[in-house]
């Protein structure tokens, strides 16, 4: 069966990448087509999702890695496409976001590819994905974010850059489903700073550049560059609240100050007395 689903995306995004097909929707439904084929054969629809996320999600980098596609696209879309296909035939959890996002930016890393870019556009993908599901544009950003920095971490990339692009794309991703701006950066910003400490991280680092990555997000789109560093800034904030003990002062020395030409606000009730 697993190998049965392996070829059946392999072939249809190869046919999608050389063209033959237009690029965006054409993955997207053979990622969505394909997942809801391998559910519905299922007894145990939601104990399956995992298993079937993380195979899908890596068949299609690799396969799009090995005929020169544009990952981020590819990576978008293929989001895109699970979330859409598991909502057809069972329930998306945030795991499922999670799990996504940390198997698409973890293969492009093992095939030498762009794994910041990827972390951006998986992020976007997580948003888009989720516009019209009963998960919150807040929710699938903090998880996307957790999966990406998770990744990051197992395979040695710069978590750093990783965590400015995440803002980044969570932003973008933003733009594209007109959701709650401050909400969505404030909750990735902790969704990365939360997922650095699970994994033994350096938070302050993530953090900061969480912080930038919102700065010059919102510099290139004109939007507030203050008010996006200020949710940013929150959200670590929030997130090394939920860690506990030396986080919150750690965390705070990092983004207090000017960040990127702005001067990073932390909204009350957390800013230091």
């Amino acid at each position: 069966m697993e190998k049965k689903i392996g070829e059946a995306i392999k072939n249809g995004i190869t046919d999608v990448l050389k063209g033959t097909r237009q690029v965006a929707m054409g993955v997207v439904d053979v990622v969505s087509g394909t997942v809801v084929k391998a559910l519905e054969g299922m007894k145990d629809v939601q104990g399956a999702i995992g298993s079937v996320v993380v195979g899908a999600v890596s068949i299609v980098i690799k396969a799009a890695g090995a005929i020169g596609g544009d990952l981020t696209t590819v990576t978008k879309n293929a989001i895109v496409g699970i979330i859409k296909g598991v909502h057809e035939v069972g329930s998306v959890t945030t795991d499922t976001i999670r799990d996504s996002v940390h198997q698409a930016v973890k293969a492009t890393a093992e095939i030498g590819g762009d794994v910041a870019s990827v972390t951006k556009s998986a992020i976007v993908g997580a948003i888009v994905g989720t516009r019209d599901i009963a998960v919150s544009s807040e929710d699938a950003a903090a998880e996307a974010a957790r999966g990406a920095i998770r990744a990051v971490s197992e395979v040695g990339s710069d978590a750093g850059q990783a965590a400015k692009n995440a803002v980044k794309g969570a932003i973008g991703g933003v733009a594209e489903t007109s959701g709650q701006l401050t909400a969505v950066i404030k909750n990735t910003s902790k969704g990365l700073v939360l997922g650095a400490s699970e994994f033994g991280g350096d938070i302050a680092h993530v953090a900061k550049n969480a912080v930038l990555g919102s700065v010059e997000a919102a510099k290139e789109i004109g939007i507030s560059a203050e008010e996006a560093a200020s949710a940013a800034a929150t959200g670590a904030i929030e997130a090394a609240q939920a860690i506990g003990g030396k986080a919150v002062s750690t965390v705070r020395k990092a983004i207090t100050g000017t960040i990127g030409g702005v001067w990073v606000t932390i909204k009350e009730p957390f800013r230091k007395k």
